[in-house]
């Protein structure tokens, strides 16, 4: 047997992707290379992907033997390449045939240059605002190319995408304000070689219009929620007083308030009492306020403390333990004085009825609608919004001057938003609790009213796509106030026609409130937060029969940042 050796040669080397490279294995004779007849295979093969490329029959030959084979397919890299001889027969001249064994070639590493890329980087708005999404898309030229491509903002990574079709895009709303040097990096494949595109500066500006109408809903909502708990909790309130009859409690819930109370036991007759109380003797003068004081009191409506005797003298008003109520109350808002120009104005109407079950014990139902406005000059925005509610109340009057009340209510809220060149609109929902004590004590002239409530709104705004395609996002806070103070009332009556009830007060307030609304970027977000004082004042007007009227109005945030000011007017009738 003899020996063969093969050796391999490619060309060109290195060569370009899609380029011909041809493939030339040698075959000889160790032993005796002039006389070397050869039969057999010559294999081609890729080592490095393991691929035959190709083979070639020799078919008889003599001397040195030289196959080849012309390939295209080379992927882009560096490829180990190697020709094998199968071994095959030869027959010399005068001699017996002899074998000839197989045998590999050298390896030849070949260089296959991949195609070169260019990639290009646009941006989707240039320049943008903070919070605002910006797509940046990167763009490959090449031969079909894949992979990924890196985005980068000046030296620091912000994501990364997968090429397909030619393209890779990526969308960010994270850009702080100022110039940003955005390259984007395509790593290449088998095919195709890494480029890197041109810097494209991003300018990114304070912040935009949908910032500011995120920040104008995050603003406005607690204020207007918390205007509407004090406007709902005062006149259930005082519809609780008016339907006991015996306390004046509902002329303090909310400081802006006045009622009219019917007795549960009293009976007024011609506008006089007739009796001879103690308490009235005590309270009246010996100048003849005896007569004022009770008929002011009658009004009033304290059962326990003014008795009057059945006389067939005239017409008597007998209790009544049904009550028909409505109050409509205005509210004006301004943070100016703590450096925010939010401002705004907002209206309740609220009505209901109150049945009394026994002398200690009432129920009732309320509905509600409000309006609210509310504008920022600093932010360019505006939002308005309507809601409507509805709920219902208990008074529990647990000694003869204290009682106990509860209220609860669901707000459906749909409002309308704007900030510059963005818009949109919102709806949402909102739970309101209340509770307090109220007492009514008579003192000289007067009857002094002391009181602690305290109320909690729990809001839920739905997330919407603004007018510029940004995503704003739902939102949940709460809000509300805790509140104590003392009010005095003055009763003026009139004999056979009127009494006037005016009074002043004043409280203590706390406000708080909690918001899980993202305020990255947001210039402000004016919560109502912290102690305040509130004063109050008005004037009912009570008929004998049971109607009443008045007006009132409140000014709160006395010593904060934040004032409140509300004018409110009430009528009752009760049945």
């Amino acid at each position: 047997m003899e020996s063969s050796s093969t050796t391999l040669a490619t060309s060109p080397n290195p060569s370009n992707l899609g380029q011909i490279v041809t493939l030339t294995a040698t075959i000889d004779n160790v032993t005796n290379p002039s006389h070397f007849v050869p039969t057999g295979t010559v294999t081609f093969t890729d080592l490095t992907t393991n691929t035959q490329l190709g083979s070639v029959l020799l078919n008889g030959a003599t001397g040195p033997l030289q196959k080849s084979i012309q390939v295209s397919s080379l992927s882009g890299g560096n490829h180990s390449l190697q020709a094998s001889f199968s071994g095959g027969n030869y027959i010399a001249p005068g001699a017996v045939a002899t074998t000839v064994s197989g045998s590999n070639s050298n390896t030849v590493q070949q260089t296959v240059n991949a195609v070169a890329t260019t990639t290009s980087l646009t941006s989707s708005r240039n320049p943008s605002s903070v919070g605002q999404p910006v797509t940046f898309t990167a763009s490959v030229t090449g031969s079909s190319p894949t992979g990924t491509v890196t985005f980068f903002d000046g030296g620091t990574q912000i994501g990364s995408a997968t090429v397909a079709g030619g393209a890779a895009s990526l969308t960010t709303s994270s850009l702080a304000a100022g110039s940003h040097s955005i390259t984007v990096h395509y790593r290449g494949d088998a095919n195709n070689a890494a480029s890197v595109s041109a810097v494209l500066v991003q300018t990114v500006s304070g912040p935009g219009d949908s910032v500011k109408l995120r920040e104008t809903q995050v603003s406005v909502m607690p204020i207007a929620a918390n205007i509407s708990g004090q406007a709902i909790t005062g006149a259930v309130g005082d519809a609780i007083g008016v339907g006991f009859g015996g306390s004046p409690a509902s002329l303090a819930l909310n400081g802006g308030g006045f009622t009219y109370y019917f007795g549960a036991d009293s009976q007024i007759r011609n506008g006089t009492a007739a009796d001879d109380d103690g308490l009235k003797r005590f309270l009246a003068s010996s100048d003849g306020h005896a007569h004022m004081v009770d008929n002011g009191f009658s009004a009033l409506g304290y059962a326990g403390l003014v008795k009057a005797a059945p006389s067939s003298a005239g017409p008597s008003t007998l209790p009544r333990d049904w009550l028909a109520w409505i109050d409509v109350r205005g509210t004006g808002y301004d943070q100016s004085a703590s450096g925010n120009d939010l401002k705004g104005i907002q209206v309740n109407a609220v009505a209901g009825v109150t049945r009394r079950f026994t002398s200690d014990f009432l129920l009732g139902a309320f509905v509600g609608y409000e309006r609210f406005d509310f504008s920022s000059m600093a932010l360019s925005g505006q939002l308005d919004g309507n809601g409507w509610t509805a709920g219902a109340y208990l008074g529990w009057r647990i000694a003869p001057q204290v009682r106990f009340d509860a209220m609860a209510g669901w707000t459906a809220l749909v409002a309308d938003d704007a900030a510059g060149a963005a818009s949109g609109s919102f709806s949402g929902g909102r739970w309101l609790t209340s509770t307090g004590l109220t007492g009514g004590y008579p003192w000289q002239s007067l009857v002094l009213e002391p009181s602690a409530r305290v109320f909690a709104l729990f809001e839920h705004d739905n997330g919407y796509a603004d007018s510029l395609g940004v995503f704003q996002a739902e939102r949940d806070f709460s809000t509300g106030r805790a509140s104590a103070g003392m009010k005095a009332i003055y009763p003026l009556d009139f004999p056979r026609m009127t009494s006037l009830l005016p009074y002043a007060g004043l409280y203590g307030d706390y406000y708080f409130s909690s918001d899980n609304a993202a305020t990255a970027g947001l210039t402000t977000v004016p919560l109502l937060q912290g102690w305040s004082a509130r004063a109050t004042a008005g004037l009912a007007l009570s008929f004998h029969g049971g109607p009443l009227v008045g007006i009132g109005a409140e000014y709160g945030g006395i010593g904060s940042g934040t004032q409140i000011w509300s004018g409110r007017a009430r009528a009752s009738i009760p049945f």
